[in-house]
């Protein structure tokens, strides 16, 4: 990949920077030698088959749209076609079933080429977690087929509400705030609410193209009655098409996939059958919001985000080897040096961690489970510090590269873009903070808060 237009384009080679290379980055502690074979053929499919496409993913400056939606779709069938959809999906269905540990090297792997493509997969994930850790095999069995069969589907999970942002986000709410409500009637549930910025969602023909089959549909967090706390909440499996569903216009976002729609989400009487609502326990769908949905999904966003990382530190060093200050390269000034160094210094601390933290789960019997309040902390913590690594990482990159960084040309700026909201999503930097105190403490409750 090019950093910047001739005559400053990097000559060096990625090969030339042994510490990025997964043989070096992944710790043989955590997953075995195979495995990070598959890093690095992920890694290689990455560099020629996604990299030249970047500008691509946005259209091109202009935003064409048509462009962006086409190389979208078209480079995420790919990836179906190369099987990282399926990787956790257990082997009787048909999938992969790796590690979890492997599944976020992969994750990473995907995320130095654009990080909205990795999430694209990262929601078929998503969902098979939920759906295995709810020990439903009758779902399992009936999407099964499409997620390992030769066409590509899309899938979303919807989370977040208009009153309260990161409130299903907060265990000191206990899900009392949820106004998306699922009301029993018969063999069915009857779902009414409103859902913010889940994606991709919207009317079910915009997913169906020359590479994308379809969407599979929404896996949203609801409640039965918002006054029985855990108790009421749940996960309900919404099809796509299904009669009452309405979607606002997509968003204007200023990056990640901007093709890839999120929108608004009214449910309207939306009718679903019984067996649709994933957890079976009385209290299973609080332990599955919040292990499953908030705490994992803050760790995949870790993987993604030193993914990121990884990939500006690259240009960076393409760059800084051609670009010289009185006759020596930048990159072997000192002070430009050091900076070089503490950039990767953080990335790598914050990969060793991530995958520490992705180990222990595997360990819930030492560690305990993902939704416990230790567990939480640490996925938070290692998203957070991911975060503010990618945060640095970036304007480090910025302030070495001058106007070439600023440029369209030299890709930092999108990376720049795309990280923040990865930064933000399930209830973001701060709620991260307030989690890990509370692994530390116990939890707390809102003085005078009511529900």
């Amino acid at each position: 990949m090019n950093a910047v237009p001739a005559p400053r384009a990097s000559t060096a080679s990625i090969a030339d920077y042994r510490l990025l290379e997964p043989a070096q980055k992944y710790t043989r502690a955590f997953c075995t030698e195979e495995e990070v074979q598959i890093a690095g053929h992920i890694r290689d499919f990455v560099n020629k088959e996604i990299m030249p496409f970047r500008h691509d993913l946005e259209g091109g400056w202009h935003r064409d749209e048509k462009l962006a939606k086409e190389t979208l779709h078209r480079l995420y069938a790919k990836l179906v076609d190369l099987g990282v959809t399926k990787t956790n999906l257990p082997e009787k269905f048909g999938g992969l079933a790796y590690s979890p540990v492997v599944r976020q090297m992969i994750n990473e792997e995907l995320s130095r080429a654009d990080i909205g493509l990795a999430t694209k997969v990262g929601k078929i994930h998503w969902i098979v977690s939920v759906m295995a850790a709810a020990g439903r095999e009758d779902l399992l069995t009936e999407f099964a087929p499409k997620i390992v069969g030769a066409d590509s589907w899309t899938a979303c999970v919807a989370i977040t509400e208009p009153a309260g942002g990161a409130n299903i986000e907060d265990p000191a709410l206990e899900f009392r705030t949820v106004r998306t409500i699922a009301r029993e009637d018969g063999d069915s549930y009857v779902i009414n609410g409103h859902k913010l910025w889940p994606g991709p969602s919207g009317y079910a023909d915009h997913f169906k193209s020359r590479h994308l089959s379809g969407h599979l549909g929404y896996w949203t967090v609801a409640t039965t009655d918002p006054k029985l706390g855990p108790e009421g909440a749940g996960i309900f499996y919404v099809p796509p098409d299904a009669p009452g569903l309405e979607f606002s216009n997509p968003y204007e976002k200023m990056g990640f996939s901007w093709t890839e729609s999120n929108s608004d989400i009214w449910f309207n009487d939306v009718r679903i059958p019984k067996r649709y609502r994933i957890d079976t326990q009385p209290g299973q769908g609080a332990q599955l919001i919040n292990g499953f949905v908030i705490g994992l999904g803050r760790l995949a966003g870790a993987a993604r985000l030193v993914g990121l990382s990884d990939a500006v530190l690259e240009i960076v060093l393409n760059w800084s080897s051609n670009r010289i200050i009185a006759g020596t390269p930048m990159r072997e000034r000192s002070m430009f040096a050091g900076m070089l160094g503490e950039m990767y210094r953080a990335i790598d601390m914050a990969r060793q961690y991530y995958l520490t933290i992705t180990w222990q789960v595997t360990k819930p019997d030492i560690y305990g489970a993902p939704w416990s309040r230790e567990m939480k902390a640490k996925f938070s913590n290692a998203r957070s510090f991911a975060g503010d690594t990618a945060q640095m990482v970036c304007n480090r990159a910025m302030e070495l590269m001058g106007a070439a960084g600023y440029a369209y040309e030299s890709h930092v700026e999108k990376y720049m873009r795309d990280y923040k909201i990865v930064q933000m999503w399930l209830g973001g930097a701060q709620r991260d903070r307030i989690d890990i105190a509370q692994g530390l403490y116990g939890p707390f409750k809102w003085a005078g808060s009511e529900f």
